[in-house]
């Protein structure tokens, strides 16, 4: 494989691809879904906008990045603009391609949705302080929602499971977002990033965060009240709950960006151990 063949992988980080296809598959996973073609198609369509996402984003990160990771494929020389663009451009196109495979409308405007989100994300939005924390949060929440959609073909299938892990991603990931944002701050002010902490200060964003995660925390219990997920659900959630709140306790004792380091890895290991709850809870379901 060539050096710039290399390169435009690189640009695309397949090992972000991957993570973006496993949540379309756990999303199909907790809605009930049985269509292994939709399954795969969804994968592939998430792998594909995900990766037109990450080239993207290195084009207009192209300035920051030469300060902070001068290695990446741009700012070290090994892609050219125009070839970002184009690679970008294609990934979309056909990621858009497969969503429309699975003959969902409501998925072919998901993904169609999705990629310009990504586009102006790193365009605009990413500087737009709280505005980008939600554009995040959205993102990541509606892979899951994607591969739940995707499945609306199967016999089992049900919308409600999907949807209570988009809300609850998005709750708990914009939590997160906003610590990373305290714990970033340094390195935001030097490259003039107005964040929601350096806007707002870092007790109000750390109140704000905090707000964020005990939403979380409270509907999280949805999923058994409503008896949406089998008993394992409730045995899981129980340690998840507490490390989000240590989380959202660290942040608002300190914010210090060791403090914030430690509060972003909590809910980091938080959000892994509930998501292991929901599929727990959807292989439990009776």
């Amino acid at each position: 494989m060539g050096e710039s063949i290399r390169a435009l992988i690189e640009l695309t980080r397949p090992v972000n691809c991957l993570l973006a296809g496993l949540a379309v598959l756990i999303g199909g996973f907790v809605s009930g879904g049985s269509s292994l073609q939709a399954y795969l198609l969804s994968f592939i369509a998430a792998f594909l906008i995900t990766g037109g996402g990450n080239a993207i984003n290195d084009f207009f990160d192209r300035d920051i990045d030469r300060i902070n990771r001068p290695g990446r494929p741009i700012p070290s020389g090994r892609v050219r603009l125009k070839d970002a663009l184009m690679v970008s451009r294609l990934l979309f196109v056909a990621g858009i391609v497969f969503a429309a495979a699975l003959r969902s409308l409501f998925c072919l405007l998901l993904a169609g949705f999705n990629a310009a989100v990504l586009v102006a994300y790193p365009a605009r939005l990413k500087r737009s302080g709280l505005t980008g924390n939600l554009t995040i949060a959205y993102l990541v929440g509606s892979t899951f929602l994607f591969g739940g959609v995707a499945q609306s073909t199967s016999g089992s299938w049900s919308l409600a499971p999907t949807f209570l892990l988009f809300l609850l991603s998005f709750l708990s990931t914009t939590g997160r977002e906003i610590i990373k944002s305290i714990q970033d701050m340094v390195g935001d002010r030097r490259l003039g990033l107005r964040t929601f902490p350096i806007v707002h200060g870092k007790r109000k964003a750390a109140v704000t965060a905090s707000i964020f995660i005990f939403s979380a925390v409270c509907l999280s219990p949805l999923p058994s009240a409503l008896d949406v997920f089998g008993p394992l659900y409730a045995i899981l959630l129980v340690p998840s709950l507490f490390i989000f709140t240590a989380a959202a306790v660290e942040i608002l004792k300190s914010q210090t960006k060791s403090s914030a380091g430690r509060a972003s890895l909590y809910c980091k290991i938080a959000m892994f151990i509930g998501l292991l709850a929901f599929i727990g809870g959807a292989a439990t379901t009776p």
